[in-house]
């Protein structure tokens, strides 16, 4: 078993939706059900779906996936930062008066670089230093330099769109919200592998997956990426990872498997969790089909033991009927950092 990292690096503006009306909203990561769901797709155009969704239905699946974070530029040349999201833990520091002087800002990072993320659920409690040093990593997080200049990882557009009524041709207006990557920029994430000999099919669909798109909007060539190829971990994050049992950081979104209902709540420290739903994709043909809504504990959550998490069948109810010939499954595997969450 062991940990690699894999970056991609998009071609052009993407769109990663997000609850609410319309596609006013985007995300800056993706969530590894979305992630997970878009390479079935991309194994279906490569006819091999179906024994991937089996071998991740099994009580051993063969690979576990992260979530999609940002990377970028560092501040210091020709070297990349990592953006990991912050524990939902509160802030480890040494003394009350560092909580009341820095805890209100340390409660409102979202990400952390690799080295404050184990720091942060270490054994050894921050000083003041080190806190404020913390604080100033994650505010560096979204920018660096390049050729001497600030580079911006990512930038936010508002575009127009205007629909048209098929039988009165009136027009109204709408939005799109798209994202863009500085070309030293993308979205990062880490896999598990249990069995390497999944390496080079899952290498071929995310290279296929590039050429399809990632996320929505893909009918304008939105979501187009080049992909990096796996490196070990340590070769990125050279810092040796702190090999802490009961603090346990989820880096997936996570559904529990039916036999571990009854154990959640005792391995559960700190959690959220957020509604996932959405509409149904079948290789390269979207519909207008709703999968059922799941509710996923979320990134940064931690655990005081390990997890598995499970492939969850959401099929809508009467799916044949609607024209669907085949299941529908959303990932709830559970990826956890440091250590592995599944033995």
């Amino acid at each position: 078993m062991e940990d690699f990292l894999y970056r991609l690096e998009f071609k052009g503006p993407v769109h990663f939706g997000t609850i609410g009306i319309g596609l006013e909203k985007t995300l800056d990561y993706l969530p590894s059900d979305s992630l997970s769901s878009a390479l079935i797709n991309a194994f279906a155009v490569l006819g091999t779906a179906d024994e991937v969704v089996r071998a991740l239905r099994s009580d051993r699946p063969p690979f576990v996936l992260s979530s999609l974070f940002p990377f970028g530029p560092s501040q210091k040349e020709n070297q990349r930062t990592y953006a990991l999201p912050r524990p939902l833990t509160g802030p480890p520091v040494e003394t009350p008066e560092v909580l009341r002087d820095l805890g209100r800002d340390l409660k409102r990072v979202r990400y952390l670089i690799p080295d404050d993320f184990f720091r942060w659920i270490g054994e050894k409690p921050l000083s003041g230093t080190e806190a404020e040093a913390v604080l100033a990593h994650s505010r560096e997080i979204g920018k660096g330099a390049e050729n001497g200049s600030e580079a911006v990882w990512s930038a936010t557009e508002l575009r127009p769109r205007v629909a048209l009524d098929r039988t009165s041709q009136n027009s109204s207006i709408w939005h799109c919200n798209v994202l863009h990557f500085h070309p030293s920029a993308g979205l990062y994430g880490l896999v598990r592998f249990l069995e390497q000999s999944w390496t080079a099919p899952l290498a071929s669909a995310f290279r296929a997956l590039g050429d399809l798109g990632l996320g929505g909007e893909r009918t304008y060539g939105m979501g187009c990426f080049r992909f990096s190829g796996f490196e070990p971990v340590r070769t990125a994050w050279p810092t040796v990872p702190i090999e802490r049992e009961d603090r346990l950081v989820l880096l997936s979104v996570f559904h529990p498997s039916s036999d571990e209902l009854t154990v959640l709540g005792e391995r559960l420290v700190a959690w959220n969790f957020a509604e996932s739903r959405g509409y149904v994709v079948s290789g390269r043909t979207p519909s207008t089909i709703k999968r059922k809504r799941l509710n996923m504990i979320t990134e940064g959550s931690v655990f005081a033991k390990p997890v598995k998490g499970a492939l969850v069948d959401v099929t809508p109810d009467g799916a044949r009927a609607l024209g669907l010939p085949h299941s529908v499954y959303r990932s709830g595997l559970a990826f956890l950092l440091p250590g592995g969450a599944i033995q």
